[in-house]
């Protein structure tokens, strides 16, 4: 409560949405998004007290967690069931920490534009520029758009079968991981057409291998991004995502997806010379987010009825 009474609670949560808003295509279209702040009172500040009242929690690495029941509650203060299930949930975590979870709900009907709930949960980060980029991977990217991971570790090796198959099946039936694939021919991967677009010559825009936290069978569309390393911006296919679910949740069938339209608008935010942050590759010493945890089954049924 006394975080709330002094301000500091409101100013957080401000500095976050701004830091999201910052980022193209999102800075483009804030007046599509509505926002809502839900006031939230634990029994103690911050997290060396152990209870919270969303039950938030610090796991192992990077993972974070929380009750999403509780959660799920707390968002009927701002929605109503019947608009949850393309939600972007985000809880923000009472800490000064580097970590943070998103996590994807199915959706309950199939789509083309990344559809589904989710619930962004992370701290504060150590500055105002460490929580501006956590904000913009977890829920900017994953929460969002449902973007996959670009980083990789040399140790996960190759993505299992199993694994490629499921991905392209989100892909395919909600539109879901539309900036990594699993194929290294620049001609076949789901990007191709940018790379076959002089306009986004100088995005560096090709099939580079290691992605979805795998060494191997996975490929990213650029060297760098903020689905990598957390900087750098989207890269044009996660652009593109985005740009996609801002308006179909927008304007619904009555809006038909044009690319000429896209490159149009999307020439404010295209490279007009190779740059050095595209062509590196992350700090070494880079600890990545922990990778998105899917959930299998939706926040609400398909009437409206909370899932319990």
């Amino acid at each position: 409560q006394s975080d709330i009474d002094s301000g500091k609670y409101s100013r957080d949560i401000s500095k976050a949405i701004d830091a999201l808003f910052a980022e193209e295509p999102y800075t483009s279209f804030r007046d599509m998004f509505n926002v809502y702040q839900v006031t939230v009172v634990s029994p103690y500040s911050g997290y060396d007290k152990g209870t919270s009242a969303l039950g938030g929690y610090f796991g192992s690495g990077t993972l974070v967690g929380g009750d999403h029941e509780e959660v799920e509650n707390y968002c009927y203060n701002a929605i109503d069931a019947s608009r949850i299930n393309e939600a972007l949930i985000i809880v923000i975590m009472n800490r000064n920490y580097y970590a943070g979870t998103c996590y994807m709900f199915q959706p309950v009907r199939t789509c083309d534009y990344g559809t589904g709930a989710s619930i962004s949960s992370f701290p504060l980060g150590t500055s105002d520029t460490m929580l501006g980029q956590i904000i913009r991977h977890e829920a900017g990217g994953h929460g969002f758009a449902k973007l996959g991971d670009e980083y990789c570790y040399e140790s996960m090796g190759t993505i299992p079968a199993s694994e490629v198959a499921s991905a392209k099946q989100m892909r395919s039936d909600w539109g879901w991981f539309k900036n990594v694939d699993f194929s290294g021919n620049e001609d076949l991967v789901y990007w191709s057409k940018f790379i076959n677009d002089t306009r986004y010559y100088f995005e560096g825009i090709g099939a580079y291998e290691g992605a979805f936290t795998y060494y191997k069978g996975a490929w990213r569309p650029t060297y760098n991004s903020i689905m990598n390393d957390n900087t750098g911006g989207y890269n044009a296919p996660s652009r593109e995502a985005i740009y996609y679910r801002i308006h179909k949740l927008a304007y619904g069938s009555s809006w038909t997806y044009s690319y000429e339209s896209f490159v149009t608008w999307d020439a404010k935010n295209r490279s007009k010379s190779f740059s050095v942050g595209q062509q590196s590759e992350p700090a070494k010493d880079f600890v990545p987010m922990h990778p998105p945890v899917i959930i299998n089954k939706p926040l609400c049924d398909d009437d409206g009825k909370a899932m319990r």
